[in-house]
């Protein structure tokens, strides 16, 4: 894992909130700590859900279609 990625972040945010508070700008995230909490409740669980899915191999891959810009033209009109 990458802890400068993560440090950056935090000081980043920091900075960007500290200005926020500075000069009166309205600061894109939740104003009370309840909020602020939820949000990272569902950050983290979306990391987690995300990290637990990753484990196994795609079981439906065969499946899926693709995205439509990678289809070939005669396929498009399918």
């Amino acid at each position: 894992m990458n802890y400068t990625k993560i440090v950056l972040g935090l000081v980043l945010s920091f900075v960007v909130g500290a200005g926020c508070k500075l000069f009166g700008i309205p600061a894109a995230s939740p104003p009370v700590l309840s909020g602020a909490l939820l949000v990272f409740a569902m950050s983290s669980g979306y990391w987690l859900v995300d990290r637990y899915l990753c484990r196994e191999a795609a079981q439906n891959k065969k499946h899926c279609g693709g995205h439509a810009l990678e289809r070939k033209p005669d396929e498009a009109s399918l």
